[in-house]
């Protein structure tokens, strides 16, 4: 499992980079293929710049290749299948192979920077709506939408709905569970609101570059955000996907039961922070997993367990 933007942290990979070589060499291509020190803006303690949507998509997906090169180097793997979080999903294929490593920091460069244009600032954003059922959040937001664009973004877990629009619809969907009972809504620290249509602009500049990709043949299926089944070989079905997976919302939950079927023996989330491996728990105590987002985790993968 790779996560998405939010699981970003001030400083993350440097420990990577002064661990291994293999971490080192993944961090300076990905310099060298977009053009800046994506590398000083991860290694930094303040993460100041990090929190941009132009600069989090690359590094979150760069942190979980350095994490897979540095696994691959020290643990037999045998992966029967893989899925990502949003822009996760771009790293899940790379791990398949289906996306190469170098088109695919290019094309999150291309969709950052897009998603991050996609309306002015703080005018649009997040939240998550912990304690209530999909359906009924679903009703929440009919009854204090209005006017304004406001939708379900992620479905992560049984009982955890991201929404996602302009903050005047926001602020409205925020107020009104917090005055239902067991139920908490927090906004998210970003500025846009993904997974909506209000994402529509971004989808041209990443449709166009997807047209001169050429994808490989999976290694092991990879699980779309888009409908919960493994993404198809054909490479027009794949661009597909990518682009309309922008607009609409990420079924997680969903993902996570249709992994399940392929029988893993463990869950292994890879990348900064741990987000998925406590949506795991939330929708499945039961499933074995364990986090690597660290040098540390890495040398105790064999210990984990949930």
């Amino acid at each position: 499992m790779f996560p998405g933007q939010g699981s970003q942290y001030p400083g993350m990979g440097a420990d990577l980079a002064a661990e291994s070589s293999k971490a080192r060499q993944i961090f300076e291509r990905a310099n060298d293929i977009l053009g800046y020190s994506l590398t000083r803006i991860m290694f930094d303690d303040r993460g100041d710049e990090l929190n941009r949507t132009v600069h989090t998509q690359p590094a979150v997906f760069v942190h979980s290749m350095a994490l897979l090169g540095i696994l691959e180097e020290r643990y037999a793997l045998c992966p029967v299948v893989a899925g990502g979080h949003s822009l996760g999903e771009y790293s899940a294929l790379c791990a398949a192979g289906i996306l190469d490593f170098a088109d695919a920091v290019d094309i999150i460069r291309i969709r950052a920077r897009g998603m991050d244009q996609a309306q002015p600032a703080g005018t649009c954003g997040m939240a998550a709506i912990i304690g209530l059922t999909k359906d009924r959040v679903l009703e929440l937001i009919e009854g204090t939408r209005g006017a304004d664009v406001l939708e379900a973004a992620n479905f992560n877990s049984p009982d955890q709905v991201v929404v996602s629009g302009v903050m005047t619809a926001l602020t409205r969907v925020v107020e009104a569970a917090g005055k239902l009972r067991r139920t908490k809504a927090v906004l998210l620290p970003v500025s846009s609101a993904f997974h909506t249509a209000l994402m529509e602009p971004a989808k041209d500049a990443l449709n166009s570059r997807l047209e001169g990709v050429s994808f490989g043949e999976a290694r092991f299926p990879v699980i779309a955000n888009l409908n919960a089944r493994p993404y198809p070989a054909s490479p027009q079905e794949i661009r597909r996907n990518l682009v309309d997976q922008v607009v609409r919302p990420v079924l997680w939950e969903d993902c996570v039961t249709s992994m399940k079927e392929s029988g893993p023996t463990k869950f292994v989330e890879i990348g900064p922070g741990k987000v998925l491996t406590g949506l795991l728990r939330r929708i499945d105590k039961q499933l074995p997993s364990a986090n690597i987002s660290d040098v540390p985790s890495v040398g105790s993968l064999e210990a984990q367990s949930a």
